[in-house]
């Protein structure tokens, strides 16, 4: 191992322990120097430079996910430049640590498609949390006067730029990307950085340093040379240093977002309980990740098909608590505007 341990409490709910800042721009509010309190889901994610994994009497998926029957875990080697390597130990349900070489960090940030370290992480939190009856939605969410309003969206719909924008007159904001709920119906703040445009800096008109002016500059040239497939352009900021920011609060209305004609509908809970579906398989489909693949490949604890049908009722019992469903349609960067209005 190397490093010191980063350690991170999100309400109680989950801890985050690593070795490496990885996290630190996802979890920035949540870090906590001292010892984490003890919560039913604890995900642990360390480098290990000397990580090396064997083949030896080993089941292996396909050319780099294999199965210890040994100790039950599921690892990855793969022959590159240098060996790739990483491990994932399930100790219980809800209980994760997940080792890897220096090589599998470039390696994930190449390709991607659910091997990044922050792909792992939201698989097997969501997993966990539909197991203790919460869950994790792709969205955005803030409080305006009295009104607890969950935005989910699929990506690049303009969750950052409608919360933002709304941050900006007056809401609360809780996130712009990650929108826990608990038991209760509780959606918790989320403020972790968000990648701001130059276009959402100039409308929300953000007072940007001279080296942030610059930074989104550069971002953004560099996005238009190598395509935002591998540099997005934009620039991380924190929401709590431009407006005010929530801990929690209770979700009375779910508005759905997406690009159009301006058109404001007001849905049933079955529609929005499918439009939740739709946009948790394309976004946070935990099922997908390779690592949980393999895992139900070996028939190995939790069993998925039952995860899937405890997701359905969490879903149900969240949507349950919600009195109110929109869909707002509108050009891009004008939502905002429609939320205001319904929030009113």
């Amino acid at each position: 191992m190397t490093g010191n341990t980063f350690s991170y409490d999100f309400n109680g709910i989950f801890t985050v322990r690593s070795n490496i800042p990885y996290f630190n721009s996802l979890l920035r509010s949540f870090r906590n120097d001292d010892s984490v309190r003890s919560a039913a889901i604890s995900l642990e994610f360390f480098l290990d430079k000397n990580l090396r994994i064997t083949a030896g009497g080993k089941s292996r998926v396909n050319v780099m996910l294999y199965f210890d029957p040994s100790s039950g875990n599921v690892e990855f080697s793969y022959p590159w430049l240098r060996t790739i390597s990483a491990r994932l130990v399930n100790s219980n349900p809800t209980q994760f640590n997940f080792s890897f070489n220096r090589n599998y960090l470039r390696f994930s940030n190449i390709v991607a498609e659910g091997w990044e370290l922050i792909d792992v992480l939201r698989s097997l939190l969501l997993m966990s949390l539909i197991q203790s009856g919460m869950y994790m939605i792709h969205g955005g969410a803030v409080k305006i006067g009295e009104q607890g309003i969950l935005i989910p969206s699929f990506g690049n719909t303009g969750k950052t730029t409608t919360t933002w924008m709304l941050g900006r007159r007056g809401a609360k904001f809780l996130t712009d990307e990650f929108a826990i709920l608990d038991r209760e119906g509780l959606c918790f703040g989320f403020p972790c950085s968000s990648l701001v445009s130059s276009t959402l800096a100039r409308e929300a008109r953000l007072g940007l340093s001279r080296r942030q002016r610059a930074g989104l500059f550069f971002n953004d040239l560099s996005s238009k040379v190598v395509s935002t497939r591998f540099h997005p352009g934009g620039i991380k900021l924190y929401p709590d240093e431009h407006f005010e920011t929530l801990n929690k609060a209770k979700v009375d209305r779910i508005v759905f977002i997406q690009n159009g004609e301006d058109s404001v509908q007001e849905i049933d809970r079955d529609r929005a309980t499918s439009m939740i579906g739709a946009i948790q398989s394309y976004e946070l489909n935990w099922r997908a990740n390779p690592y949980i693949i393999a895992h139900s490949y070996f028939g190995l604890k939790p069993d998925l098909d039952e995860i899937s049908r405890l997701e359905k009722e969490v879903v149900r019992t969240q949507m349950s608590k919600v009195s109110k469903f929109y869909v707002v349609s509108s050009p891009p960067g004008r939502h905002h505007e429609a939320i205001w209005k319904l929030a009113e």
